[in-house]
């Protein structure tokens, strides 16, 4: 079966190892096709990728970047009907066979639309790397200020006992598995710039009748830290026509808060085939007052 793999890179000195990683672990690469948005001063040199034939490079110019979300958002528009869609962040590692595995913990949910999500455990690139780690569930933290949900996570209790995903409530964008038809019904909106891009797709994929799940092992490792990497809001504190990362933000934040607070179907809004109320009943949260409630004990994380 065939995997779209998204990867959006800001000039990410990780990016070509973690597709060579993708490549190299998947048990059958020959079905795997990986869209890049390379975002970049013409300072990386990504040659092992410009003539793989299983990698397309979307070109950016980094000055003309908008963010994660947008970056993601022009990927999507590569889809070609590949059976499943899998979203990673550009300084990932991968277990060896996770594209079969993956596709065998979606079929043991028993979902007919299984989303499979998780914060995978760290590795360091300039360290040995040993595959150590658990997995973990997303949890609920906080608000902030502006009355947005801030998420945490938590290791799955007796996680090596468990055959099959657990029940989820939020997704990660860093590391995303769902059939296909994701990617038409839940596009990414070019709108959202940082925070808020995991609450709104989480709803809006629920919402899009998703049955939200995270694997009970380790299929994937994510470069954290990267103290001394380059990060948009660092490259974008001001720029003309309000492409500066504050107004961006600050007009995101307010978007997300909206799709929240006083949700609508459309593109970029929830689905047709439950309701937000629904999405706050699952995770025991209430949007509009900023209060948690009881989650439904059907999906309450174990």
């Amino acid at each position: 079966m065939t995997i779209f793999v998204s990867v959006a890179a800001y000039r990410d000195p990780e990016l070509v190892p973690t597709v060579l990683d993708c490549l190299a672990k998947a048990r059958h690469p020959e079905q795997l096709r990986i869209v890049v948005c390379w975002q970049h001063f013409g300072d990386e040199d990504v040659s092992p990728l410009t003539s793989h034939p299983r990698v397309e490079l979307l070109d950016f110019d980094a000055r003309e970047s908008r963010g994660a979300c947008w970056a993601r958002a022009e990927i999507m528009r590569r889809y070609a009907g590949e059976d499943w869609f899998l979203q990673v962040d550009s300084h990932t590692r991968f277990a060896p066979g996770w594209d079969v595995r993956l596709i065998e913990l979606a079929a043991a949910t028993g979902a007919d639309k299984p989303l499979l999500s998780c914060y995978p455990p760290t590795y360091e690139p300039d360290a040995a790397f040993t595959g150590a780690g658990q997995p973990t569930q997303i949890t609920f933290d906080r608000w902030t200020g502006d009355g947005l949900p801030v998420f945490g996570q938590e290791h799955i209790p007796d996680w090596e006992l468990r055959e099959t995903p657990v029940p989820a409530h939020y997704i990660a964008a860093g590391f995303l598995f769902a059939p296909g038809s994701f990617v038409h019904e839940v596009p990414y909106d070019p709108g959202i710039y940082f925070h808020g891009e995991e609450i709104t797709i989480s709803a809006r994929a629920f919402t899009w009748g998703y049955d939200l799940f995270h694997p009970a092992e380790v299929l994937s490792w994510h470069y954290y830290i990267r103290q001394d990497n380059p990060r948009h809001w660092t490259d974008h504190l001001d720029s003309p026509a309000g492409k500066g990362w504050f107004a961006m933000d600050r007009a995101s934040r307010r978007r997300v808060a909206n799709l929240l607070r006083f949700p609508s179907v459309g593109r970029y809004g929830i689905g047709p085939k439950r309701t937000m109320t629904e999405y706050e009943t699952h995770i025991g949260v209430d949007f509009r007052n900023r209060k948690r409630t009881a989650a439904d004990p059907r999906y309450v994380q174990l």
